[in-house]
């Protein structure tokens, strides 16, 4: 894995591009979260909301995403918000993450519980996968805000399409764990939650990613041959992972209350009894 160079590191954001970002990806973030408290308050639920912060959560690890992907924010005035694995940080990456990942987390988790298949499951994986695909290549060649620098495997308008697969994969085994861990627990044990939505990013991004990383990372300049048969295993992996968490967790499911409150338990269900 090559090194970017102070020039890349240190290159002018666009200062147009970074406003439009910022002020974008925080108006999608506050209807995001307007839509789930909506939904907490409506239904009297608290799980929703855990697993939104869980998706903020999981921007910790995007510094760790770019070093290792290769993915730049350019310094030069870039609004900062920290600077970790060498990768700087801007002020809107949280609110991408709450939006993308805890947002959508909680729809996906909301969807399957009312149409448990595998249809469903894969038309919200290839759904956010568009998604994903579009906004990418919006932040990056319309807005200028990051970049891919170098050679990548499937670069289209500046982004390795592959790396949509992987993000859209984080948000869907998210819901689908949800959908069936939810009803599981009760009260502060809902809490169990807030470490959802980074353990699958953690899982989608260097898990099914750990053989094409293995290339990209073994020397400065890896074959890009090699490079796109590791990205294809990529997306192989992703593909087998989430048909069988579909076909174990989700087909078979009678369909639920997307409120996904926990079913009475045996004690609940014993009537009362006077001496």
């Amino acid at each position: 894995m090559k090194h970017e160079s102070p020039e890349v590191l240190n290159a002018q954001v666009s200062e147009v591009g970074q406003w439009f970002a910022t002020g974008l990806t925080f108006a999608i973030a506050i209807v995001a979260i307007c839509f789930v408290a909506q939904i907490c308050i409506r239904e009297k639920i608290v799980w929703p909301a855990i697993l939104t912060v869980s998706g903020g959560l999981a921007a910790l690890m995007e510094p760790l995403f770019d070093h290792l992907y290769g993915l730049v924010f350019p310094r030069g005035g870039q609004w900062h918000l920290y600077t970790t694995f060498g990768s700087a940080q801007p002020i809107w990456v949280p609110a991408a993450y709450v939006a993308f990942y805890g947002g959508a987390s909680v729809i996906i988790a909301r969807t399957i519980a009312r149409f448990p298949s595998m249809r469903t499951v894969w038309r919200l994986y290839f759904g956010i996968v568009a998604m994903s695909v579009v906004a990418e290549i919006i932040y990056i060649s319309v807005m200028d805000v990051y970049i891919y620098p170098g050679d990548h495997p499937f670069k289209f308008l500046g982004y390795p399409l592959f790396l949509g697969f992987t993000n859209a994969m984080s948000a869907v085994i998210s819901g689908i764990i949800a959908s069936r861990l939810v009803p599981l627990l009760r009260g502060a044990s809902q809490l169990y939650l807030l470490l959802l939505v980074p353990s699958c990013f953690a899982y989608g991004l260097f898990g099914s990613g750990i053989i094409y990383l293995s290339i990209r990372t073994s020397s400065d300049n890896p074959p890009m041959w090699a490079l796109y048969l590791g990205a294809l295993t990529v997306a192989g992996a992703i593909a087998w992972t989430i048909a069988m968490l579909g076909k174990h967790l989700v087909v078979g499911q009678p369909p639920r209350d997307p409120s996904l409150r926990p079913q009475p338990s045996a004690t609940d269900r014993e009537p009362a009894t006077t001496g």
